[in-house]
């Protein structure tokens, strides 16, 4: 298993939190928000990590298809 950076970390438990509440997943926009990085692309690349590392996935080309496949703890 790969070991995660902080950033990711803290992505993947707010991507949690967010759907905990909301019962769907944030916006790129609106998860740059909220852990403070406003570069999309930051966002993707960060997602892409957690996706290859098998913590997330969704559906190519559909909004708010980002799922949870594995938790931090």
């Amino acid at each position: 298993m790969h070991k995660l950076t902080s950033r990711q970390k803290e992505v993947l438990e707010t991507i949690e939190e967010y759907v905990s509440i909301n019962n769907y997943p944030p916006s790129y926009r609106e998860l740059g928000t909220m852990v403070g990085i406003a570069s999309p692309s930051t966002i993707s690349g960060l997602l892409n990590k957690l996706r290859e590392n098998g913590y997330v996935n969704w559906e190519e080309g559909q909004p708010r298809t980002l799922r949870i496949i594995k938790t931090v703890s």
